[in-house]
């Protein structure tokens, strides 16, 4: 409300109108509206399930046939070999490098290199 209309008798009346409307409108309270419904339970209850589930447990243990105890094989026997190529040096040396490499052609045909 603006300050000049303190005093605006229309203007009361209609906002005390509008409070007994909403006032009509809203619901009443009712507390017990704060508890959430009781749980309905749809289905068999869990007294049923368990020794269902405990025989399909049995019946799965009992009818399976269970692997013969193998013991596992050692780990050398198992794992492929990894150095299995001849002996020879790592690192081929710079005396026996052939005179031009495959790669040349990529050279610039100014640039020659020299090893020495």
């Amino acid at each position: 409300m603006n300050p000049d209309n303190v005093n605006d008798p229309d203007l009361q009346q209609r906002f005390q109108a509008q409070r007994r409307c909403e006032r009509a409108e809203a619901p009443a309270w009712d507390p017990r509206l704060l508890t959430s419904p009781a749980s309905v339970r749809n289905g068999p209850s869990w007294r049923l399930w368990l020794p269902v589930t405990a025989a399909a447990a049995l019946a799965l243990g009992i009818f399976i046939p269970q692997p013969p105890d193998v013991p596992p094989p050692r780990l050398s026997e198992a794992l492929p070999p990894l150095l299995d190529a001849p002996a020879h040096s790592l690192f081929a040396s710079l005396n026996a490098a052939p005179a031009s490499a495959p790669s040349d052609f990529l050279l610039p045909a100014y640039l020659t290199l020299q090893m020495p």
